[in-house]
């Protein structure tokens, strides 16, 4: 009797084993991955993909047909950070979702748009424009899409929480980094001879603000370099805007630019003050539509105009 008991519990202790060493294991996030400042994850979750862009464009989903494909989508350019979370056991999407959901809202930001199930699409048609896949029962479908700001500037985010896994999407938008293509002195020459003026999109400031980025000191050695090889040339510098804001702020600012750039030619590099002539139009020369972003882009700008 006493073996048969010895020998039950050696089974016993071998049972316990299989069944406790799984629960012990503790997931692991994969290597250099992190939560994105702007919002944590749902406790329990692991990350299992982490993926960083500078610059990338995103089409953010702002409603859905009945086929469950995008209809309407928010046109977004600026660094992207993507995060899948893997979801812990034991805790229903709805509840994730509503966590997530409720950050968003503590945080301030304003909800553009939220579905839930079917409303989402059945199927989920969605990865062809923005990425964002499904996993695990459609009827278990969460997604939220939501603005905010940060330091001034648009920050958007995309959750999608399905049974197994939740997608993070966060879109920091921002024109694209200047400077890696160079804006040289003989390019600006060739485009003032060949229209009689020509648009530096490599002068950035920051969004309402006329003091110059730190970026643009090489554009601007650029047009001091122009200046200098060609002695008899004057410039109107002319800043441009979007039309985002009153009129009369536009113009303000717009003349403020203009202006910064000029002291930057005189003050850092010794041009004639007498060959700088600072103006500002604000949004009334667009060179595309100020109903898109990339359009409002391309109209925020610092021309230089042969006088």
């Amino acid at each position: 009797m006493k073996d048969l008991i010895m020998k039950n519990l050696r089974w016993t202790h071998v049972l316990f084993l299989l069944v406790v060493f799984p629960v012990l294991v503790v997931a692991q996030d994969i290597r250099d991955s992190q939560d994105h400042p702007l919002i944590s994850r749902y406790p329990g979750q692991t990350i299992m993909r982490f993926d960083v862009k500078e610059f990338d464009p995103y089409n953010l989903v702002l409603s859905v047909d009945k086929s469950g494909a995008p209809d309407k989508v928010k046109k977004l350019e600026g660094k992207v950070t993507r995060i899948f979370y893997r979801n812990p056991q034991g805790r229903s999407t709805t509840e994730i979702f509503r966590n997530f959901e409720d950050g968003l809202r503590r945080g301030g930001a304003q909800i553009l748009f939220a579905c839930a199930g079917n409303d989402c699409g059945t199927p989920i048609r969605w990865t062809p424009v923005n990425g964002v896949r499904s996993m695990g029962s459609q009827i278990d479908n969460r997604y939220v899409a939501a603005r905010a700001m940060k330091a001034g500037a648009e920050v958007f985010v995309s959750v999608f929480v399905g049974g197994q896994s939740t997608q993070l999407d966060v879109i920091e938008v921002k024109p694209m980094e200047a400077g890696l293509v160079t804006v040289d002195a003989d390019a600006l020459s060739a485009g003032i001879d060949a229209e009689g003026h020509i648009a530096v999109y490599a002068i950035l400031f920051d969004t309402g603000q006329s003091t110059l980025k730190p970026e643009s000191k090489a554009a601007i050695a650029e047009i001091a370099k122009l200046l200098k090889n060609r002695m008899q040339l004057k410039l109107f510098v002319v800043g441009h805007t979007d039309s985002t804001g009153s009129f009369e702020s536009n113009m303000r600012l717009s003349r403020d630019r203009a202006a910064a750039v000029t002291q930057s030619l005189v003050s850092d590099h010794g041009i004639a003050a007498t060959r700088l002539t600072a103006q500002g139009v604000g949004p009334l020369a667009p060179v595309a539509s100020n109903g898109t972003d990339e359009g409002r882009t391309k109209n925020r700008r610092v021309e230089l105009v042969a006088q």
